[in-house]
């Protein structure tokens, strides 16, 4: 039995090899980084949905909640309650970084809808997350019994949003400048300057910074919340002194 050899039957070259093992890591390489790029672009896209959904709740619920400060219900408030309600519907502590607002309703944001009563909250920002606490005074609470009782804080309060870096509160008025969350006191007098709402600065954590992942982008979101109900209060008594005949 005959045999053949074939004289150019031979192996890859050490260059064709190392050739071919550059191209495989090329081609590894940049599997890897699309991947990563996919994986990043997930990532970012999460971040910026939770950021917008952080937003779209804080929003709707801070600025609900602001548009009821100063709402009296004269039949179930008693007369010292509503009085509290009138000297302060609101009030910007600490240069603007929290707000209390005032109203007459069924519970506040750590306690359950009961009977009206005289509540109060007060939003800020604590260990990066937007915190709501609440007290109030029961119905048949005495007239005297001040709702600006420490003791009566439900807690420290409850995380609304978190990623929120910080919060800043400004008062706003028709007049513009330094205005008053008393309506006691512009009743007395209706030059006073009353403010009529606030403006809402969040600070929240937005993306990864492409330089630096470890670095968190910040995204500024500014809302506006009028308070109705003192708005309401200004109308109506504009339109009860206006001389008998005005706007015929």
């Amino acid at each position: 039995m005959m045999t053949y050899k074939h004289k150019n039957q031979t192996g890859f070259t050490l260059i064709e090899l190392l050739i071919a093992l550059v191209l495989t890591i090329f081609m590894a390489g940049g599997a890897i980084v699309l991947h990563l790029s996919g994986r990043q672009a997930a990532i970012d896209t999460e971040a910026l949905s939770r950021m917008q959904e952080n937003i779209r709740f804080a929003s709707d619920y801070v600025v609900r909640d602001i548009r009821n400060a100063g709402y009296r219900d004269e039949t179930f408030l008693r007369w010292g309650h509503e009085q509290q309600i009138r000297a302060a519907f609101a009030t910007i502590l600490n240069g603007g970084a929290a707000l209390r607002v005032r109203y007459a309703g069924r519970g506040h944001c750590t306690q359950a809808f009961q009977e009206y009563r005289l509540v109060e909250n007060e939003y800020s920002v604590s260990n990066g997350a937007l915190i709501c606490r609440g007290r109030s005074l029961d119905q048949d609470a005495p007239g005297t019994a001040p709702i600006d009782d420490d003791s009566l804080w439900d807690g420290n309060g409850i995380q609304l949003v978190q990623g929120v870096t910080s919060i800043q509160f400004d008062a706003l008025s028709v007049a513009g400048g330094t205005c008053s969350f008393d309506l006691t006191a512009w009743e007395a007098d209706p030059t006073v300057n009353l403010c009529t709402g606030v403006t809402v600065t969040l600070l929240m954590e937005g993306m990864q910074d492409i330089d630096t992942p470890a670095t968190t982008n910040l995204r500024r979101a500014q809302l506006t919340a009028a308070f109705r109900n003192v708005i309401l209060d200004i109308v109506n008594q504009n339109a009860f002194n206006a001389p008998a005949g005005a706007g015929t």
